[in-house]
């Protein structure tokens, strides 16, 4: 979930010890079609990097370079736009020259460019990308029984080799719902009615998972100084986004008056108690496709709970963990100051001197 649950991937013991001392990053990129037969594998990166980022529907991009003889001048070519499916690992090299890679990018390759240097430059886009690039052919109206069936159903219509990971939501009957042919609109809203959100994780699988923005369990504690991997960081605290009303906007199918569900900051504690100090700033959300009020209630506070969250936000640098996921709860530590953020967005470096970018933002406690 994003927040309230701990989605970092399990590592050993020795990964964690050495992130602080010197080591030997590694990286491999694997290439096969969509149905998994290899092309191509073990193949290591030039330069590069993947960026995952929770607040994007198409969660994950990657961008690497390879040499020359890697340019896919024809569809039988192993990195071939047409066909190719990347799959890239990163991690540590030990002394003994073993290797612990974590998965963090799967997706088809979107372009190829050969530089003027002999390099070929790839992008890349994770396999949602497959899912919103098909809309509806003609309106669609839901008929699985379920909530989590019917949002399957429509990925695996659009992309019938996806492959599904653990859901951190509750399942839930099938809100009636009709969509005119936006894919990527018709799984959010399925998504949103049960306060979550789909993407696909770095191993290519499909998910929907919790958007409450509670506060999880501490992953883990980046902090600067000796043994430490926090190189930079930038604290922010601000107004800017930050909503204490939310008011969820939604047409009925019957014509009658719209459903309008509020959600407000009403815990006194809160420094964003609606009515007191911070004041009364406020958010419409109005949804194409018409929902229940449950489902309105559910979607305004969630919306809510994200936007509260803004009011501080770390930006990090740090030597990379391969392990993190957005969604994570972590703290960051440096130049005295502390803060426990829920991870937003991260950038993986795909060579041996960059630091690892992440961007978080302060959880809330449910209201």
């Amino acid at each position: 979930m994003v927040g309230g649950g701990q989605l970092m991937l399990p590592s050993s013991d020795l990964y964690r010890q050495i992130l602080g001392t010197p080591h030997k990053r590694a990286f491999r990129i694997d290439v096969t079609d969509i149905d998994g037969v290899v092309r191509a594998s073990d193949l290591t990166p030039l330069d590069g990097e993947v960026e995952a980022s929770l607040v994007q529907r198409v969660t994950r991009s990657a961008t690497f370079s390879l040499e020359d003889v890697w340019y896919p001048g024809t569809s039988d070519d192993a990195l071939c736009p047409e066909f190719a499916v990347v799959s890239i690992s990163a991690g540590v090299e030990y002394g003994n020259g073993l290797v612990e890679l974590f998965p963090i990018f799967r997706g088809r390759v979107d372009t190829a460019d050969r530089q003027p240097d002999g390099s070929v430059a790839f992008s890349c886009y994770d396999l949602a990308q497959d899912v919103v690039g098909y809309p509806f052919e003609q309106p669609r109206t839901t008929s699985a029984a379920t909530t989590l069936a019917e949002i399957e159903a429509l990925i695996r219509e659009a992309l019938p080799q996806a492959q599904f990971g653990t859901n951190t939501v509750p399942d839930a009957p099938t809100p009636q719902l009709t969509w005119d042919e936006d894919r990527g609109a018709a799984l959010d809203d399925l998504g949103q009615s049960l306060g979550g959100r789909w993407y696909a994780l770095g191993d290519g699988t499909f998910v929907v998972r919790d958007f409450s923005y509670a506060p999880g369990v501490i992953v883990a504690h980046y902090t600067d100084g000796p043994q430490g991997t926090v190189s930079e960081a930038t604290a922010s605290r601000s107004r800017a986004g930050a909503f204490n009303s939310v008011v969820v906007v939604s047409e009925r199918t019957d014509g009658t008056d719209p459903v309008r569900v509020p959600a407000r900051v009403s815990d006194p504690t809160n420094p964003l108690l609606f009515g007191g100090k911070y004041g009364r700033v406020g958010q419409i959300i109005k949804v194409n496709t018409p929902v229940g009020a449950p489902t309105a209630q559910l979607l305004a506070q969630t919306q809510l709970s994200a936007s509260s969250a803004l009011r501080e936000q770390w930006s990090a640098e740090i030597v990379p963990d391969m392990t993190l996921e957005p969604g994570d709860t972590a703290r960051f530590s440096y130049r005295g100051r502390s803060a426990v953020q829920i991870v937003d967005q991260v950038r993986y470096p795909l060579n041996e001197e960059d630091t690892m970018t992440v961007v978080g933002r302060a959880g809330v406690e449910p209201q």
